[in-house]
């Protein structure tokens, strides 16, 4: 099981929006994924509560980080799909000690033999959580807006990285930033990318996700964009999703 996290020390980059078609983009090609819902649950929204009537004593996120996991499983949400839910308690562990953060890889290791690919989505702030991720992860990608307050943490995100992988994980790869919610309409936006590509180089993406309501919309109707897609800018917006899930996903079953 390859893990991947989606993380940035900065919030509304869309994260949670880039996890979820990630995630259906591989489920879709017939692995099974894993998605752990680190955050505020925002994720864990996107995919529902369980139907009613059902009893099962699902894993809940903060339980990945105590001996509660054991013999509970991850409850199944879509076709290849199984959520393990972000719940209240998952918040505590932002105050424990900090060698929880080796808790979370020990506690997905029982699901290594079961699925192809976990995504696991993060806070937008260094806590232990995040660390957490970094550390179970064999890869991290991180989709940033165009913004000067998201563009001047980007150093600081990679900082943060390499710090995990200096005393934690020497293995974790880095796979890139993604440039997403491009206002196509702002020339501003659009001119500083090509000054971000040089200097970052091969640590940004070519691709790139341009802002489009009917993302947001395709998400409140519970679909990745790309499903029952109505309209030229929705189709667009799918077949530039796709492009991007495939750049991501390339890099992370490269290793």
């Amino acid at each position: 099981m390859k893990i991947t996290t989606v993380a940035n020390q900065k919030g509304g980059v869309g994260k949670t929006t880039l996890e979820i078609h990630l995630a259906s983009y591989a489920a879709n090609s017939g692995k099974r994924v894993l998605v752990v819902d680190l955050d505020e649950g925002d994720l864990s929204l996107f995919y529902g509560a369980a139907d009613e009537g059902d009893t099962t004593e699902y894993l809940m996120s903060s339980q990945l980080f105590s001996d509660e996991h054991e013999g509970r499983q991850p409850r199944q949400v879509a076709p290849n799909i199984w959520l393990i839910e972000a719940d209240v308690p998952l918040l505590d562990v932002d105050d424990m000690d900090l060698s929880v953060v080796h808790n979370l890889k020990a506690g997905l290791e029982r699901f290594a033999d079961d699925f192809d690919l976990c995504m696991i989505d993060t806070p937008p702030n260094l806590q232990r959580r995040m660390v957490a991720a970094l550390v179970a992860s064999d890869s991290v990608v991180a989709p940033f807006n165009i913004s000067p307050f998201t563009i001047s943490r980007m150093p600081k995100l990679l900082r943060t990285i390499q710090t995990v992988q200096e005393e934690f994980n020497p293995a974790l790869r880095f796979l890139g930033f993604m440039p997403n919610l491009v206002n196509s309409r702002s020339p501003d936006e659009i001119e500083i990318l090509p000054g971000l590509r040089e200097a970052y180089g091969e640590m940004m993406f070519a691709e790139q996700i341009i802002y489009r309501p009917c993302i947001n919309k395709s998400q409140a109707s519970g679909n990745p964009v790309w499903v029952k897609a109505n309209g030229s800018s929705q189709r667009v917006a799918g077949r530039e999703m796709k492009v991007a899930c495939e750049a991501i996903l390339s890099q992370v079953w490269a290793d």
